[in-house]
């Protein structure tokens, strides 16, 4: 959606590492991405980025092949490489695949999710309505991420972690750029019934979150 509507992740690639400075470099361009300061379709340069971060232009090149596995970034050889520009219609599959990917995390996490996963998501609930005040798409979105974020990590399914992962910043950026609300009435809803689920070890009420969620439709028009 737009920024003033309102909001809703071949062989001759580089080898992907897990150094420090590769993932310094991924998590300052995904912050970028989602703060907008580097917007849908903007052309990027590892060059200029390894410049900005003082850093050799091969850690760079592995954080973009990093962002491209995740969809937030496309490139053609010797042509260009630019954030992707996500369509409202992408925005749309990206949300259906999400909510079942979510769906299996909150069967699996909910019934022994630990007091710290509460305390956080009880803080990023409370920062997600303040937000909606400002009816502005990035603010809203940066919460309502963060609070679904709490619990992926408390997976043992390492590949439902990294499939969530892959969609989650591609719908994040696409909510942006939606052309008009999502419910957000009912958005605060799922929150509410999901962070009470997740103090009580309700699987039940998780459920009916995930239910919530999964009616909420994406506008795309």
């Amino acid at each position: 959606m737009s920024e003033d509507r309102g909001p809703v992740v071949g062989q001759d690639e580089p080898v992907i590492t897990t150094s420090k400075v590769v993932t310094t470099v991924f998590d300052r361009v995904l912050s970028a991405i989602h703060d907008g300061t580097l917007l849908p379709g903007q052309h990027i340069s590892d060059t200029e980025i390894a410049k900005q971060l003082n850093v050799s232009r091969t850690p760079v090149r592995e954080a973009i092949q990093r962002l491209r596995e995740i969809g937030l970034i496309e490139a053609s050889s010797d042509r260009f490489t630019r954030i992707v520009d996500v369509t409202p219609e992408q925005t749309r599959h990206a949300y259906i695949v999400w909510q079942a990917l979510y769906s299996v995390l909150v069967d699996e996490v909910v019934p022994r999710a630990p007091e710290r996963s509460y305390n956080v998501m009880l803080r990023d609930n409370a920062t997600f309505l303040a937000a909606l005040s400002t009816r502005e798409a990035r603010p809203i979105a940066k919460a309502n991420l963060d609070f679904f974020s709490r619990l992926p990590p408390e997976s043992d399914n390492v590949a439902l972690q990294r499939a969530i992962t892959s969609v989650v910043h591609l719908l994040s950026l696409g909510s942006m750029h939606l052309p008009g609300f999502i419910d957000l009435a009912s958005l605060s809803e799922a929150q509410r019934l999901l962070l009470g689920a997740v103090r009580d070890h309700d699987l039940t009420a998780a459920r009916e979150a995930m239910s919530l969620l999964g009616r909420i439709e994406i506008p795309t028009s």
